[in-house]
């Protein structure tokens, strides 16, 4: 193991960028990630990429092998020494979230996880995907007090409304559209009951695909015709723009959102539902 190497990454090192998935690969040299590549005999054989959030936890994004240099230690040596570079960023935890689909070798990848100190990985919410096509419509009669817009034309007072929740803190990080990676205006939702914000739904992109960020409507508002209308909205814009094979992607952390999901995503011969994993890894 002589001549193999780690070296930080940045997105001047176009060598490494094959091992990193498209939609990640405006991260490398960004403050909020770090991306460490592994090099053997002079040439680039793997990469690894963790992303920070907003309160400073980073979240294991990927972790890729070259075919050609798998069985040698190397992907532990790839977490490993990206690890040391969180630390040393003054890290404190990583989070590393899956499900079975998601790892090529799945003995493999957990064992890499172990063995270089993560917990025991628990179930912590249920992946659904389907395609757009797959989806159904949400009719709804109109209401004189209900009123959805798009992110992009919502009125001032309803997204002042929304930046005045955010700025108090409480709201948990699904509603929170700067956890976003892509936000995806043109499909956000916003919700406004007698000209009073009531609840959003915030979509990402997600690779060629939409990932259904969170659905989130206010308490007081609970057990009304907010989240079906967000919902219709949505589901309309998006057939609108894009084509029905279009992947749809979301996280069900509660019995409600799993319930909303089980009806909504599970139609079609394509629809997928996995349970998510999460270890964590602290330092």
């Amino acid at each position: 193991m002589e001549h193999l190497t780690l070296r930080l990454i940045g997105p001047e090192d176009t060598a490494f960028l094959q091992y990193v998935p498209g939609n990640f690969r405006s991260l490398p040299g960004q403050n909020e990630a770090v991306c460490v590549g592994a090099v053997y005999g002079g040439a680039a054989c793997g990469a690894a990429l963790a992303q920070r959030d907003r309160w400073g936890t980073y979240d294991l994004r990927y972790i890729f092998v070259d075919p050609k240099a798998r069985l040698c230690g190397l992907g532990t040596y790839l977490l490993r020494g990206l690890l040391g570079q969180i630390q040393a960023q003054g890290g404190t935890q990583v989070r590393a979230i899956y499900t079975p689909s998601m790892l090529e070798d799945g003995r493999q990848t957990l064992s890499i996880l172990e063995r270089a100190g993560f917990s025991r990985p628990e179930p912590v919410s249920t992946s659904f995907s389907t395609r757009l096509g797959d989806i159904p419509d949400v009719n709804l009669a109109p209401h004189p007090e209900l009123a959805v817009y798009s992110a992009l034309d919502a009125p001032e007072p309803v997204q002042d409304a929304y930046m005045d929740l955010l700025d108090a803190g409480g709201l948990p990080d699904f509603a929170d559209a700067e956890e976003l990676e892509r936000p995806w205006g043109e499909l956000s939702s916003f919700c406004a009951q007698g000209g009073v914000l009531s609840g959003w739904l915030l979509i990402d992109h997600k690779g060629e695909g939409c990932h259904l960020a969170g659905l989130y409507v206010l308490p007081e508002f609970r057990g009304g015709r907010t989240a079906a209308a967000l919902i219709a909205r949505s589901i309309r814009a998006a057939k609108a723009i894009l084509p029905p094979e279009t992947e749809v992607w979301t996280s069900a952390i509660d019995r409600n959102a799993f319930s909303l999901c089980d009806k909504l995503l599970r139609l079609g011969d394509r629809a997928v539902k996995e349970t998510e994993f999460c270890a964590v890894y602290t330092f």
